[in-house]
């Protein structure tokens, strides 16, 4: 559909029962926002449970106006019907209303979702006769040509549907008049196809366009945080930064040594969980690990001083937000990013529960749950990829400039002046040293590091002693 077929030239506008009313535009599709007021302690309650009222109603503002916005850049005819207002709200916003776009104004009654949709369709018709559109304010990731795929959709088909990753809908258009809608399981992730077969049930051609997600939950906005990243729309990218500031930035600082496939391995992990920085801090200064960083967009810096000086030089240069310090050879299981953010929202600092890479064995699961226990009581090590905001890691002084044991002072610091937990999500932890020298003997060689290390023996030799020299 043309952008000349949607535009339509308004120059009045007037009040009646407490809406907005503009001289019909003939010829195009009306984009109809249909959602709940954005108010403070409703909505999105999935989401305020972990995140809490403020800020789920930061968000729910911030996903409200990108609605809005889309509506202001649609080139025809649109209204915005609330549920959670009375006619009398809208007076005030109908008094100066922006003339050069045609939008009325309505007011939901209180009646089931399909019977609100049918009681707006039967409004929107006394002044509109051709196709409707019906968007909600929770799917901020609907494309902008998405509105122009349903007008051209509802062309050649009576209903126009996008798909919602989790069996909804995020968008539903209809040429002439919807079917009964009373009794479909509005809220259910069978609503798409209970919809479209109704439609087909009362002789109506379906026809589809892209699917996309809307958000429901604190998992959802994990996932807008990265799909809004590119999207050029001022609203979006405002939302945007409102999560962003709810749910900070992740670095990842990773100390190298050698590690080129490893840290390509770890790489690509993280970047496929949406990590948003990743630093390296390489000892060796290797072109090969730095034409890597470059090639990937990973963050490169070199030092050839102690591991705990490196993993101090990639926090102190990374971003605001949350630190995240893993080995190269870290294996990383699906969702370990989002673990991290989650567990952030209620604790300063945390660490992962060790595992073992590899195929599953009794020993170890056995060694796993004991390392566990100790992690859990006293002090977790490295290679548990610890995680905390920068601002208590710049607080606590950072990792000493030690070769090995270098974590130690930070979590000392991190148990009496933090909140510090274990997430319940694994990490898979390297067994090549454990399968070089022996299970055994490699358990009990690091446990007689650990008590030569409490009885002051120092880093650099106890480190010499850890790599066999």
């Amino acid at each position: 559909m043309s952008s000349e077929a949607n535009s339509c030239a308004v120059n009045n506008c007037i009040t009646q029962a407490g809406y907005a009313l503009i001289e019909d535009c003939n010829n195009s599709s009306m984009l109809v926002l249909f959602a709940r007021a954005p108010c403070l302690g409703a909505g999105k309650r999935r989401i305020a449970a972990e995140l809490g009222d403020q800020v789920a109603h930061a968000i729910n503002q911030g996903m409200y106006a990108a609605a809005i916005g889309d509506l202001d850049r649609w080139q025809g005819p649109t209204a915005v019907a609330l549920a959670g207002v009375s006619h009398s709200e809208f007076q005030e916003e109908s008094a100066n209303p922006d003339t050069s776009k045609q939008r009325l104004y309505l007011a939901q009654p209180e009646a089931s979702f399909g019977a609100r949709i049918k009681a707006i369709e039967t409004k929107l018709r006394q002044h509109h006769n051709n196709p409707l559109i019906f968007i909600g304010s929770d799917a901020p990731e609907l494309a902008a040509n998405a509105y122009q795929q349903a007008a051209l959709t509802l062309d050649a088909y009576d209903v126009v549907l996008a798909p919602a990753t989790d069996g909804g809908v995020t968008l539903l258009g209809v040429r002439e008049s919807w079917p009964e809608l009373e009794q479909l399981p509005w809220g259910s992730s069978s609503l798409c196809d209970a919809l479209a077969a109704q439609c087909i049930k009362a002789g109506l051609a379906v026809g589809f366009i892209d699917t996309y997600s809307d958000v429901d939950t604190v998992d959802d906005l994990f996932r807008l945080r990265h799909s809004l990243a590119k999207d050029t729309r001022p609203q979006q990218a405002q939302l945007l930064h409102d999560l962003r500031e709810a749910l900070p930035d992740i670095t990842a600082v990773i100390p190298v040594r050698g590690d080129h496939h490893e840290l390509q391995s770890l790489a690509q992990e993280l970047q496929s969980q949406n990590v948003d920085h990743i630093q390296v801090v390489d000892h060796d200064h290797s072109d090969a690990t730095q034409a890597l960083c470059e090639a990937m967009d990973l963050r490169y810096a070199s030092d050839n001083s102690s591991r705990g000086k490196r993993l101090d030089i990639g926090a102190r240069i990374a971003h605001d937000g949350a630190l995240w310090f893993l080995h190269a050879d870290t294996k990383l299981l699906p969702g370990a990013a989002n673990a991290v953010r989650r567990h952030l929202l209620h604790h300063d600092a945390g660490f992962f529960k060790f595992c073992f890479s590899g195929d599953a064995s009794a020993k170890k699961k056995w060694l796993a749950k004991a390392i566990n226990w100790r992690a859990e009581h006293f002090i977790p090590y490295g290679d548990q990829g610890l995680f905390m905001s920068k601002r208590i890691y710049l607080a606590s002084g950072g990792f000493a400039d030690e070769p090995l044991f270098e974590e130690v002072p930070l979590i000392k610091y991190l148990r009496r002046n933090a909140r510090i937990a274990a997430t319940d999500h694994p990490i898979g932890v390297s067994e090549r040293r454990w399968q070089k020298d022996g299970w055994i003997r490699r358990t009990l060689h690091n446990r007689w590091l650990v008590i030569r290390y409490m009885l002051g023996t120092s880093p650099a030799d106890l480190a010499n002693s850890y790599n066999g020299k």
